[in-house]
């Protein structure tokens, strides 16, 4: 059953004013979680609860958009952070606006491309009128000898018109295909960081979505092999309570850097969000899929961090991870669902594992 964050936390500020036992913000081991850190910046600057306003405090308390974090910090410090500025932050950092971004540059290809196709159209007229000319002229010759001299010039003139014209047409033809180059270049660079977290360099959900799905179809297809991996930073809000969301971006770096090097042509590292990751294995079984993750896990857990800015021991950072096999009666719902409860299960059997799912969870 999927929880309506909103309702219980909306709920929770009507009838349990001032009051920190929220079932909801507790978690297995008594620590709070992020939604009482949520709940609190909700209350703290008398907003809303609208899904912007929360995806807005989600991202301060868990996300890694520094700019963010920095303009929230200033506003809520000059005590001008309200439903109205929190708006404009929305729209300014969360609001998607690569789908704008990417119609726009379409939109203007297709204008080049039409430019374009009316270039070669006026050219093959103007071709087709000085060809007619043309064999009328050389038609006049052979009929009218004693012309021969002005019908030569004419046919001169027609001739220099014609090549005038061509080249005008290349000129043109040629410029406008420098602008739909210049085009493509951008549109393939939005496509890009439209497919790619910024913090980490991974691709984010909307790419793991694809590719998922691409990956379905060839286990539909042909049979092959896919286990899927839920991966989540453990306890990641108190090293960014404790050290700052500078120090927990380069924790959330670090960790995508471990991970992706599980990554080759059949094994897709992705940012799923926050702190937590999603790898799809093609073509290996689930016993050396875990083997993998845990290798990761271990190499991890055996460093010991420090915080760049303080100097202070972070000390270890570890995961836990939820391990599923993909059979051919599931489907992508399902899929996502044995790995996401196979990763709650790591969590709640005392985090820093890897879990593989069973039908008893």
């Amino acid at each position: 059953m999927k929880l309506d964050i909103k309702n219980i936390l909306d709920s929770y500020f009507r009838e349990n004013d001032g009051d920190d036992s929220c079932p909801v913000c507790i978690e297995d081991d008594g620590q709070r979680s992020p939604l009482y850190a949520i709940a609190s910046f909700i209350r703290q600057h008398n907003l809303t609860l609208s899904s912007c306003n929360l995806e807005l405090a989600w991202e301060y308390i868990c996300g890694g958009k520094s700019g963010l974090k920095n303009e929230i910090v200033g506003l809520s410090s000059a005590g001008r952070l309200n439903n109205a500025s929190a708006q404009e932050l929305y729209e300014k950092h969360l609001r998607s606006d690569i789908g704008i971004q990417i119609d726009k540059i379409l939109m203007e290809a297709i204008e080049h491309i039409r430019a374009t196709t009316q270039i070669i159209d006026d050219g093959n007229k103007n071709t087709i009128e000085c060809e007619t000319n043309l064999i009328e002229q050389a038609d006049t010759i052979r009929t009218r000898s004693g012309d021969v001299d002005i019908a030569i010039q004419k046919l001169l003139d027609l001739s220099q018109l014609m090549v005038e014209s061509t080249r005008e047409n290349r000129e043109q033809i040629t410029e406008t295909n420098k602008k739909l180059f210049t085009l493509q270049n951008e549109l393939e660079q939005a496509k890009n960081e439209a497919d790619f977290d910024q913090l980490t360099k991974l691709p984010n959900r909307r790419k793991f979505e694809r590719t998922l799905d691409e990956v379905l179809e060839k286990l539909l297809q042909n049979g092959q092999p896919l286990v899927l991996a839920f991966i989540d930073i453990d306890h990641f809000k108190k090293i960014n309570d404790t050290f700052g969301h500078e120090c927990g971006d380069r924790v959330l770096r670090l960790v995508a850097d471990e991970l992706s090097s599980l990554s080759n042509s059949k094994c897709h590292t992705s940012r799923y969000g926050g702190e937590e990751f999603a790898v799809i294995f093609e073509d290996e079984n689930i016993e050396d899929v875990c083997k993998r993750v845990d290798q990761c896990r271990d190499a991890l857990a055996r460093r010991e961090l420090v915080d760049l800015e303080s100097g202070s021991a972070v000390g270890k950072v570890t995961f836990s991870a939820g391990v599923a096999e993909c059979l051919e009666t599931d489907t992508k719902r399902s899929i996502l669902r044995k790995a996401d409860l196979a990763l709650y299960e790591a969590k709640s059997q005392g985090r820093n594992n890897v879990l593989t799912y069973s039908n008893e969870l």
